[in-house]
């Protein structure tokens, strides 16, 4: 629970100019009771936070007042291990702490990285009100699922386009179907044969458009066998997979 008294009437008291010419505030601070090793020294216990004792969101506004982006402690688990993120100013740049720890095994890895530097201190007079920055946060939010609703229609056509696209199915045996390359236009054809859907648009890497296209094959033909393969020359463009 956030300590809306932390800031005083506000709620909000330190501020910063970027050197990009946003404002980087500092959200009321948070308790900070848990955590791995390397995070508990550095944003509770002893030595105390210097700047009060616990974990802050920071919010990064343009010139109009909208969010950019929101800098808030991230937590998450996979298996053994336990991933922190949490953000701090020191001294005119805002960090990231990164924490690992591995509860089988004791162990815990951290480490600072730098996220903004060259901050400029705002005057108290100069920090816009906890209520402005919220109502801006609530803003982002209305206008990030917007944008999901828009992706998802776009999901829905591409399904529907495919969908539409298939044929019949032969009834004995497996319908084999190829993703492959027309040119940089992925299409889908009968292994061997005729292109039967192209994609209208690149919004998606190949490897996830085979798996958007795999998921309406059921949908389309039940529990009759049908395939939908890759082709090597697909998979070896460098859309397929590009982040990895």
């Amino acid at each position: 629970m956030v300590d809306r008294s932390a800031g005083g009437r506000s709620g909000l008291t330190r501020g910063w100019r970027t050197r990009d010419g946003r404002t980087l505030v500092a959200g009321p601070v948070e308790p900070w009771g848990a955590g791995p090793p390397g995070l508990r020294e550095v944003f509770g216990g002893e030595p105390a936070d210097p700047g009060g004792g616990g974990v802050r969101t920071y919010y990064a506004l343009d010139s109009s007042g909208a969010v950019h982006r929101v800098y808030d402690t991230r937590m998450f688990s996979l298996e053994d291990e336990l991933y922190v993120t949490v953000y701090r100013v020191e001294g005119d740049a805002l960090y990231a702490h990164h924490s690992v720890h591995d509860h089988r095994h004791a162990e815990a890895r951290h480490e600072r990285s730098l996220e903004c530097a060259g901050l400029v201190p705002l005057n108290p007079g100069q920090v816009p009100p906890l209520e402005s920055v919220l109502a801006a946060v609530a803003e982002l939010a209305d206008r990030e699922r917007a944008e999901a609703a828009v992706r998802e229609g776009g999901l829905d056509a591409v399904r529907a386009a495919f969908a539409s696209a298939l044929p019949e199915h032969p009834g004995d045996g497996v319908l084999r179907l190829e993703l492959t390359l027309e040119g940089e236009r992925p299409v889908v054809r009968l292994s061997g044969g005729r292109v039967l859907w192209r994609a209208t648009t690149t919004d998606h890497t190949h490897r996830e458009l085979l798996a958007l296209l795999r998921a309406v094959l059921p949908v389309r033909y039940g529990d009759r066998p049908v395939e939908l393969v890759p082709s090597p020359a697909i998979v070896d463009h460098d859309f397929w997979d590009p982040w990895n």
